[in-house]
């Protein structure tokens, strides 16, 4: 029995991979600055959903930042902060934006949610 055949047979195969991987080499690319600009843009997207990243904005347009202790004290205004991309006056007279509009609370619902405004969703559930 020639172990010569057994020997070598493993080295040949090396030596074949080897030139197949710097024939083609198959480490990754470095991406540039833009490529990873661009990637970080589309995944930021994809986790914003509908509306991108924006600042609360109280009555006077002025930006209210909680994490940097900034017009804390006053509340936001769905009219400034949402009105600023959508069309504010036609969402709010929308069927479900007005359901339950008029319509009193009765005291028992009132007593399990004292942060509601009516039975309904009119003025926002929770």
């Amino acid at each position: 029995m020639n172990t010569n055949k057994f020997i070598s047979f493993p080295w040949t195969l090396v030596f074949v991979l080897l030139l197949l991987f710097m024939a083609n080499p198959a480490t990754p690319q470095i991406a540039s600055s833009q490529e990873r600009k661009q990637s970080y843009d589309e995944a930021r997207e994809d986790a914003m959903g509908v509306c991108p990243p924006f600042n609360l904005l109280d009555e006077k347009g002025d930006i209210i930042d909680p994490t940097r202790n900034i017009n804390t004290d006053v509340p936001y205004s769905p009219t400034r902060t949402c009105g600023k991309c959508h069309n504010y006056d036609k969402i709010t007279q929308g069927y479900h934006f007005q359901q339950g509009k008029g319509e009193k609370m009765t005291n028992e619902y009132a007593q399990t949610y004292p942060w509601c405004k009516s039975p309904g969703q009119y003025g926002g559930r929770w």
